[in-house]
């Protein structure tokens, strides 16, 4: 399965968010990471902005699956999923599955509500003043779309950062590559 995924924080944010990149290549080989992005808080009351950006990942588990270890990941960060008004508070990490496909198909904007999701989309096509670089072991993950590629034996981690064509070339390489591993 081939699933989009949400990710978001307003505490310590560039270091959860660059954590949970690193932790989601190490699992998943690689991903396609959309720009990360500044935003504004959306539906919770705080003062702190939001770093968000999208990873599109593919495996063989489930939703459900995929979930649990979604949820896993955010309690390694510091959520506390058992808190009733989690989703009202700040968050070290945010893990959201937004579409999960059997074949890869771009999504767009106008497909979510969700103004940081919109904004992410709309990053693709436009290098936005907003977006933030973040370090990715010893690469820089920049203010365009990137692949993101896990060396599993090695743990070295390599950034390619190209036009949306270009990476959707790797990905599906790296897709490829993963499927006759599997």
């Amino acid at each position: 399965m081939i699933y989009y995924l949400s990710l978001g924080s307003n505490i310590e944010p560039e270091q959860h968010i660059r954590r949970a990149l690193e932790q989601l290549c190490q699992q998943f080989t690689a991903a396609i990471v959309f720009p990360v992005l500044r935003t504004q808080p959306c539906a919770i009351h705080s003062q702190h902005s939001f770093l968000n950006t999208i990873a599109i990942i593919v495996t063989d588990w489930t939703a459900a699956e995929l979930k649990t270890w979604l949820n896993q990941l955010e309690e390694q960060h510091g959520r506390d999923r058992n808190d009733p008004l989690r989703s009202e508070k700040d968050r070290t990490l945010d893990i959201d599955i937004l579409a999960a496909q059997n074949e890869f198909q771009w999504l767009s904007a106008d497909q979510f509500e969700e103004p940081y999701i919109r904004a992410s989309f709309t990053a693709l096509q436009n290098a936005e003043s907003n977006t933030v670089a973040l370090e990715l072991g010893e690469q820089s993950l920049g203010h365009r779309a990137a692949t993101i590629y896990t060396h599993n034996s090695s743990g070295h981690v390599l950034v390619v950062e190209d036009s949306l064509d270009g990476l959707l070339q790797c990905f599906e390489t790296a897709l490829h590559r993963q499927q006759r591993l599997a």
